[in-house]
């Protein structure tokens, strides 16, 4: 093998280049990784709430369907963000680990694979192994992608599976590989699974536009039939989440303002200021803090995108480049009525979100993307003739890595300092709260939701819903609160078994037609006794007979009785679809046959 010096240079590259971004990656993650025994501030807690949903769940042996433990209960699984473990290569970590440990490993198996996705799309568009490493430092170690992470926004870890749709639909258009449209599905409906709210839109966005202007350019119908398996996959893997989001969106639908506007000069400081520390902005920003605009390339990365944008030829250099200054147009926000933004900010599905510069996260990759075709096309030849060139070349990519990581990991180095109190005491029945009823040793911003559900106590005023919502709970503190079931009327009600998504209730002495109203959100899905519940005030209600009798509340999502087989038989026609393909191919050809047998003239 070591004769052959081809061979030998990327075998060596390879291991180099796997080392880098490993390295530099755990580099940055150090602070999160050196101690376990820390939960994150800022949103943190309720992106944790949202995970040990599952665990509770699934250890009284139901799924994470409701989540009693939120402003007085919300859906969990039809919550966009809610038990994004559920459907997630990391469940069994959750199941097995504490909490925080758990949440690292997620942090930390999110930017591997966001590397390891970025590394084989670079790949479609070059050979070169140190432009593959360029885009994968590009797009994982800038500042954005720390402060984000650093700061709870778990599902900006989801933009890991981007390259990864990318990736696969590049390779669905290769001569024969067609299948590999459903990868690209998959990994969109994963990042529905995973609760990415924001790389979900995005991703779906930015393929489709990408298969439209391939089309255009290459004159040809190929990549609209791969976005057509695209979308149809990814809508059937990703049926019972989805539809389960949209049902519990008609009733809260998220309805945000977002009139944020930067300018080319602010993106230049986001993009070189090397400052990544919360609360000091680099540069006037029209809201929130600095997590949110940061986005540290340094110059090195600037220069990749500098050359992506202006430079190169091709159906698709042009493509990427084109979807690179949407992104960079979308992420200055509504700086007119007729704004890419503003127009987009139109759309249902778009009116729930806000922060625009969250586009110019994408757009690393889409101009990276250009940059490495590019680049790749002028290096190809000499590096066939000088093979270890492209080792050499690593050199200044770990260089850039370097500027990166440093900067990166000052976010981490701020955000794990919480602590619970040693001891939390679980109530032995669940009750509602106004607010939490215990605290970190040291207080932050948001109220904690995590350490409530450790102790069985429920917040009516919560954060990590839209903020619009307004909750029916009752508060145990509430004067004349009646207790977490009461009969409206007379009788008494006492509750004899309870879990996240169900409660039994015995019931005594009440009158015929008495309502019984358990101390909950009403959602269309709840039911009692395998009836549709009732809504009381905005609680859980339902009809009583008279006399003595038990009545059992029960939440599952009314999606999931259609959308589940929806999503298995999707999983089903993509195993059989070799073998029905060529099914048809044969019975295709015996048409043809007895069609030419018909037309052909009497001997």
């Amino acid at each position: 093998m070591f004769e052959d010096p081809t061979r030998s240079a990327r075998l060596v590259g390879t291991l180099a280049a796997t080392a880098l971004l490993v390295g530099s990656l755990c580099f940055v993650l150090a602070p999160m990784l050196a101690d376990f025994s820390t939960y994150g501030f800022h949103d943190w807690d309720s992106h944790a709430a949202n995970r040990y949903i599952t665990v509770l769940s699934l250890k009284r042996g139901e799924g994470p369907w409701w989540h009693p433990w939120f402003c007085g209960g919300v859906p969990a699984f039809g919550y966009p963000e809610g038990a994004p473990n559920f459907v997630s290569p990391y469940l069994p970590v959750y199941l097995l680990a504490d909490i925080r440990t758990a949440l690292r490993i997620e942090v930390l198996g999110q930017g591997l694979l966001a590397l390891a996705g970025t590394y084989l799309f670079a790949g479609t568009l070059c050979r070169s192994i140190a432009l593959r490493t360029l885009l994968a430092v590009l797009f994982v170690l800038n500042g954005r992608w720390a402060l984000q992470a650093a700061v709870g926004h778990t599902w900006h870890l989801q933009y890991a599976f981007m390259p990864w749709a990318f990736y696969c639909f590049e390779r669905s258009l290769e001569p024969a590989r067609r299948r590999f449209a459903l990868g690209a599905g998959l990994a969109i409906a994963l990042i529905c699974y995973a609760g990415g709210v924001y790389p979900l839109p995005h991703t779906a966005l930015l393929i489709a536009l990408y298969a439209c202007l391939r089309a255009a350019f290459e004159r040809s119908l190929s990549p609209l039939r791969s976005f057509a398996l695209v979308g149809a996959s990814a809508l059937g893997f990703a049926a019972p989440k989805l539809f389960a989001v949209v049902d519990q969106m008609s009733v809260i639908p998220r309805l945000i303002e977002s009139k944020e506007v930067i300018g080319f000069r602010q993106l230049l400081v986001m993009l070189t200021a090397p400052d990544q520390r919360f609360g000091v902005a680099a540069t006037p920003v029209p809201a929130y803090n600095w997590h949110e605009w940061g986005i540290y390339v340094g110059a090195g990365g600037l220069l990749v995108l500098l050359v992506g944008a202006l430079f190169g030829r091709g159906a698709r250099v042009q493509s990427y480049r084109l979807l690179g200054f949407l992104c960079l147009l979308l992420g200055f926000g509504a700086w007119s009525p007729l704004a890419p933004w503003a127009l987009l900010h139109r759309l249902p599905l778009f009116a729930s979100q806000h922060v625009p510069s969250r586009y110019h996260y994408p757009m690393l990759l889409m101009f990276g993307a250009v940059f490495v075709l590019v680049t790749g096309e002028y290096l190809a030849p000499k590096l066939a003739r000088r093979p270890w060139l492209d080792v050499a070349l690593l050199a200044p990519v770990a260089l850039l890595a370097w500027d990166m990581a440093r900067f990166s990991q000052t976010p981490f180095e701020q955000a794990f300092w919480m602590r619970a109190p040693e001891h939390i005491a679980k109530a032995p029945l669940f009750e509602q709260h106004l607010r939490p009823q215990v605290q970190y040793v040291r207080r932050d911003w948001a109220e904690p939701a995590l350490l409530a559900m450790f102790a069985n106590k429920g917040i009516v005023k919560c954060y990590g819903v839209d903020p619009a919502f307004v909750p029916s709970a009752i508060p145990s503190e509430a004067p004349g609160y009646r207790g977490l079931v009461f009969v409206d009327g007379p009788g008494n009600a006492s509750v004899v078994d309870w879990t996240p998504n169900h409660a039994l209730v015995d019931v005594k002495g009440a009158a015929p037609g008495s309502l019984l109203v358990y101390d909950m959100n009403y959602d269309p899905s709840w039911r009692a006794d395998g009836k549709p519940a009732l809504a009381a005030d905005g609680l859980v209600a339902t009809r009583l007979a008279a006399g003595n009798q038990r009545v059992e509340f029960r939440y599952f999502p009314r999606t999931l009785a259609w959308s589940v087989p929806l999503a298995v038989l999707t999983l089903l026609a993509c195993l059989v679809r070799p073998g029905f393909a060529a099914v048809l191919h044969r019975a295709w050809a015996r048409v043809r046959r007895f069609l030419d047998r018909k037309r052909s003239p009497l001997p």
